[in-house]
């Protein structure tokens, strides 16, 4: 009897030492990674909280027992706030900057396990399932912002444009310029090319914007296989070739609009100077193709070298 006595007493010393042996008063639970796109990029999907909706579905949170709040935010860093039962964890997120295109993460916190070995053992527990979780979402932060369509909502790639000459025409509106405005000012353009016995090569390039609350501008232009003569308020120009971010999108003016947000995002993220105005391409005749879902828009933005 005092044989199994002092082994269960042996037993349960050893198992007491090896809990504070092998599980320390501190543990430090740690995730980074390094993803492919700006400082600007990542500090707007991480750090601001109405945007987690946009990388990560939050029912998978809820479903996953944590509740997540961002709080304490500057410029690189965030705490993160992980709530589960009745414990909150106070992570740290922050962010490093390498260069343009590519910033590091780094997410943690630090669990003190106390002195009393069934506490220490019962931290170690939730630390495992808090460490599990954090991978969980870091795998989702990571696999958005390495996609710049995800973080853009569409496919923005860098391309260069060759030297081509076009006639254009400006006018001034006071209400926004729509899709019927630019195609009427196209067939002005179209009719002074053929005046001057020549062609249009090339699909139709525009740009509107507002002046101010009520007043607008629309420009287009139209590429012609040479050098025509300005006359009229049609001016005669050289597109000037050159490196440009571009888009294509399908869809109305609604999808255009957002596709213009997105690039000026873009530019904006990764610092890119621009040294001409910007323009769309309607692939599309959008009067001969009604069903605005099968338009076709190509965004250019022009970059310095």
């Amino acid at each position: 009897m005092k044989k199994g006595i002092l082994a269960i007493a042996v037993l349960l010393i050893a198992v007491i030492g090896a809990v504070y042996v092998f599980i320390p008063s501190r543990l430090i639970i740690s995730d980074a990674g390094i993803v492919n796109c700006s400082l600007p990029a990542a500090q707007r999907f991480l750090f601001e909280e109405k945007n987690w909706r946009g990388w990560i579905n939050p029912d998978s949170l809820n479903r996953s027992g944590y509740n997540y709040r961002v709080t304490n935010t500057t410029f690189t860093k965030t705490d993160i706030v992980i709530k589960s039962d009745n414990q909150e964890y106070i992570t740290t997120l922050r962010l490093l900057p390498f260069n343009t295109d590519s910033t590091g993460i780094e997410w943690g916190d630090t669990l003190y396990t106390g002195n009393n070995p069934f506490t220490r053992l019962g931290q170690y527990r939730k630390a495992i399932a808090l460490k599990k979780q954090m991978d969980a979402v870091m795998g989702y932060m990571t696999s958005f912002l390495n996609d710049k369509s995800k973080i853009y909502s569409a496919n923005i790639f860098r391309t260069q444009l060759k030297d081509e000459p076009l006639l254009s025409k400006r006018v001034f509106m006071k209400h926004y310029p729509t899709a019927d405005d630019a195609h009427k000012l196209i067939d002005e353009v179209r009719k002074n090319i053929a005046v001057q016995g020549d062609s249009a090569v090339g699909s139709p390039m525009k740009y509107s914007s507002a002046i101010d609350s009520n007043n607008f501008e629309l420009m287009v232009g139209v590429p012609t296989s040479r050098l025509l003569k300005s006359n009229n308020g049609f001016i005669a120009k050289g597109l000037v070739g050159g490196n440009l971010i571009a888009t294509e999108i399908r869809g109305g003016e609604w999808t255009i609009s957002e596709a213009w947000k997105n690039i000026r995002q873009y530019k904006a993220d990764y610092k890119l100077s621009s040294p001409a105005i910007p323009f769309e391409s309607m692939i599309t005749d959008r009067r001969k193709e009604t069903d605005t879902t099968k338009w076709i828009t190509r965004i250019y933005y022009p970059l310095r070298d």
